[in-house]
């Protein structure tokens, strides 16, 4: 059975047809998954045996998704294509260059010039387009969300960079270190912004990354 990784697939969300909420969607190989359930690391076993009964037992077209600390299991089902269509809010694209200025200003003022530049070395190469889209790493540094033209980036772009973003971050502080301080470079947000993003990163697949269980559960 293949191990899916984040880098096989695309996410993106649908909005839930009875409840206020978006449910995280997965593509993989012009297919469309929804999550059955999520699995801690130390679980695998029991998330290949979930997989297998549903593929050999019930005939059905299942994935294991192997994420950055925990695994998941999406089915196969049929939507509609425009379904999956997102108009990004203004919100969601504020809070995402915040969270890459803040976080390479970070690497810069703890572990120094030469780690600033290898940290934006290796976002650029794993985010080249919603990096590419704003003129560049230097422009996305130099760029103030809150006064000036945002990126026309759409939900992809996002999730690339937040997942891209956490995993440089947990490669320079460690996982439990430097979320919470990358996070609070959204109190500068205008109004309801920072709720407005925070409930969304709660609702998608990121949130299980960016967001403590307690920070989760004040954004349900």
């Amino acid at each position: 059975m293949p191990m899916l990784t984040l880098d096989n697939v695309e996410m993106s969300s649908v909005q839930h047809p009875k409840r206020s909420k978006r449910v995280p969607i997965l593509s993989y190989q012009d297919k469309t998954f929804r999550l059955l359930g999520v699995f801690q690391v130390h679980q695998q076993v029991e998330a290949q045996a979930s997989w297998q009964d549903l593929t050999s037992n019930e005939g059905k077209v299942c994935i294991l998704l192997t994420e950055p600390h925990q695994l998941s299991l999406w089915r196969h089902i049929r939507i509609e294509k425009e379904l999956l269509s997102f108009v990004l809010p203004s919100a969601h694209t504020k809070a995402c260059l915040l969270l890459v200025q803040a976080l390479h200003g970070d690497v810069e003022q703890f572990l120094g010039s030469k780690q600033a530049k290898a940290f934006g070395t290796d976002l650029l190469e794993q985010a080249p387009v919603p990096i590419q889209k704003v003129g560049g790493l230097g422009a996305l540094l130099k760029l103030n969300p809150l006064i000036e033209t945002l990126p026309d980036w759409d939900e992809n772009d996002l999730c690339t960079l937040l997942i891209k973003l956490h995993q440089l971050g947990s490669q320079f502080f460690g996982r439990s270190q430097f979320a919470p301080r990358t996070l609070s470079a959204l109190d500068v947000l205008l109004g309801n912004e920072k709720t407005i993003f925070l409930n969304w990163l709660q609702l998608s697949f990121l949130g299980s990354l960016w967001l403590s269980r307690k920070d989760r559960s004040t954004y349900s």
